[in-house]
């Protein structure tokens, strides 16, 4: 998000969230999870894949054409820009909630260890007695619709398994979020106006928002923007015509596996490289900082050259090598450690005497955090574990979403995942599960939901993005946390219900997407149970090495401004992810090398829409197909396969 002059401190008279923001909000939220959902079960569209989700860039867009025509004609009735900002972040954070790896996994966690109990898997006596009957359904005849369908939730028996879980698990959302709003706040100054962070997945939502606040051209109103719009456009309208027609043929845009040119050893150990296209991904990395979409493709090369050297030298007969998740982990342990270290004089000023900052400001979120923080820790041991354990398991996970919260701040990636950076990892690694004892892990089980690919879709990033635009729109912090809670609380019921919904309708079992996520929690609950391991001394060498490699990159690039790679590159570039965007993020690099050598930074500003119109032309194309497919039952092209 391009910086501008340092704006005033937002003030609670000019920038409160007005109350049809909100309400606005909270009916988009309602029926945004009765889109969601069926799109994700039903033709396994995964929405919360991206940094920017795809169908609250639709709605976006759509509103903004709605409120330009009502601001054309009736100026007072149409939504200031600050209200379809806050409408943004609250449909974000509900999209966020609502994804494969939240809501819709938690779901399932609750009748999962039940329902496919069986006398071969033996999950009765392995850890039945640990599921806790509060917070979990464990009666088979109420969970029979939810997995068969041909049924109904709206009986009295199957509201009364299900409501007291969903408002029991939507208070620990709630409490969950407000913790992470408190934290952004900490880090707020820090990054936003000491550090003045580039913000690179906001700037789409805000410039879509409205006009300029200067009085300037809205961005529908860039030719550049409509361009781009059209070639994504066109690109995916002959792709959804070889799908109903496929005589025509499509353009090759969606993901090719380069695995399979390469089938003898050592070359074979490659993972994760496709030949991708995708329109959306090339314009959502021209966004990104040139070092760092450079460093992104360049480590994600490194990380294959290391599959197969390793290969090659027989390092691949190692069981898990290059053990590319225990190093992640300790990648992401050392950004966070080097961001604190950034802001190191800010953070002291938060517990000192003297603060370099309003007391309101940083010591009621430091406070407010910690009481959130004990609030999640009693309701986890009432899951049945043990505190000594949850304060490193809620220090780890805090200070891990903080890290992602600062890449997105910085680098903006499309795509980015914790997969196997999370806390249980961590901490399984560390101590070993037979030290941790059945209550713990079940535990574990139980937050699969919040660890996971926990990352993706990770709520925090987006409430440091709506504090960029609240420093920008001069929106209070109250009426800020007043939208995201109410949109988290709002969100979170309105997942459960448009999920419970489809479910007892149409059988999960007959979509095994909708039960993926919990499926994976709980075969690793059973191997946890089954096969307990002490401490790992491989997985944290590697896992130390990957800490001092990203500290040693984060080094050297403080001390030479020349050194072009980034340590960010070197931790989102090992997993799934940037495989599927490699090919974009070297187009874009090239691209944006380009028009800044040529052009100057002038002519980069001048070429911003056209990428824009690519992110928005993929996004609402892709999205009119989702939707026709749901409502009329035909096969439709999926910009997006995740």
């Amino acid at each position: 998000m391009p910086s501008t002059k340092a704006s005033s401190p937002p003030d609670s008279s000019s920038g409160f969230a007005t109350g049809r923001a909100l309400v606005v909000g909270c009916v988009l939220v309602v029926l945004n999870a009765h889109w969601q959902t069926p799109l994700s079960s039903i033709l396994d569209i995964e929405l919360s894949d991206l940094a920017l989700f795809c169908n609250v860039i639709t709605i976006l867009f759509l509103l903004a054409l709605v409120n330009g025509r009502i601001a054309r004609y009736a100026p007072r009735r149409a939504l200031q820009r600050r209200e379809v900002l806050i409408i943004y972040t609250m449909l974000a954070t509900a999209t966020a909630l609502n994804g494969t790896d939240m809501i819709k996994c938690l779901v399932s966690l609750m009748g999962n260890g039940t329902w496919h109990a069986t006398p071969e898997n033996d999950w009765a006596n392995l850890f039945g007695r640990y599921l806790p009957e509060w917070i979990t359904v464990q009666d088979r005849q109420v969970l029979r619709g939810y997995y068969e369908g041909d049924s109904t939730l709206y009986t009295d028996a199957h509201l009364r398994a299900w409501a007291p879980r969903a408002a029991a698990w939507t208070a620990f959302t709630v409490t969950l979020m407000f913790v992470m709003f408190c934290l952004a706040r900490i880090v707020r100054r820090q990054w936003i106006t000491n550090e003045r962070l580039s913000y690179p997945i906001a700037q789409l939502p805000f410039e879509m928002a409205g006009p300029n606040t200067t009085g300037g051209t809205s961005l529908f109103g860039h030719r550049l923007l409509w361009i781009g719009f059209g070639i994504a456009a066109v690109i995916s309208v002959v792709n959804q015509t070889n799908v109903w027609y496929p005589s025509v043929p499509a353009l090759p845009v969606q993901p090719l596996n380069l695995a399979r040119y390469f089938p003898t050893r050592p070359w074979n150990a490659m993972g994760y490289m496709y030949r991708t296209f995708y329109p959306f991904a090339v314009g959502m990395a021209y966004l990104m900082p040139l070092d760092l979409i450079l460093s992104t493709w360049v480590f994600h090369l490194v990380w294959q050259a290391e599959r197969v050297v390793g290969s090659a030298y027989g390092f691949g007969a190692m069981p898990g090598f290059p053990y590319a998740e225990a190093q992640v982990r300790g990648g992401w342990i050392a950004l966070l450690c080097f961001a604190v270290w950034k802001g190191r004089r800010h953070f002291a000023g938060i517990f000192a005497n003297v603060p370099d900052a309003a007391p309101r400001e940083v010591r009621l979120p430091a406070l407010g955090a910690a009481a959130g923080a004990i609030g999640l820790m009693v309701f986890c041991h009432y899951l049945g574990m043990s505190f000594w354990l949850l304060i490193p398991f809620f220090l780890l996970y805090f200070g891990l979403a903080t890290a992602i919260t600062r890449i997105r701040a910085e680098l903006g990636p499309a795509v980015h995942t914790l997969s196997g950076a999370t806390p249980d990892y961590l901490l399984m690694t560390a101590l070993g599960s037979r030290r941790l004892g059945p209550g713990n892990i079940v535990g574990f089980g139980l937050l699969h939901w919040i660890l996971g690919s926990a990352g993706r879709e990770h709520p925090m990033p987006i409430q440091l993005e709506a504090m960029k635009f609240a420093e920008r729109m001069r929106i209070s912090s109250r009426g800020l946390m007043a939208a995201v809670l109410l949109a988290a609380g709002v969100g979170s019921l309105a997942g459960w219900w448009a999920y419970l919904h489809d479910a007892y309708t149409l059988g999960v079992e007959a979509y095994p997407e909708e039960t993926w996520a919990a499926s994976v929690g709980f075969r690793l609950l059973t191997s946890r149970l089954q096969a307990p391991t002490g401490w790992q001394p491989m997985a944290l060498t590697f896992t130390l090495g990957g800490f001092l490699l990203t500290t040693a990159l984060a080094a050297v690039r403080t001390q030479y401004l020349w050194w072009p790679f980034h340590p960010v590159g070197y931790v989102i570039s090992g997993r799934w992810g940037i495989g599927r965007i490699f090919f974009p993020l070297v187009i874009a690099s090239v691209a944006k090398w380009s028009v800044l050598r040529f052009a100057g930074v002038s002519g980069y500003r001048r070429s911003v829409p056209f990428f824009l119109g690519l992110i928005i032309g993929d996004f609402t194309l892709g999205m009119l197909w989702a939707t026709i497919g749901l409502v009329f039952h035909v096969p439709v092209y999926v910009f997006w396969t995740g």
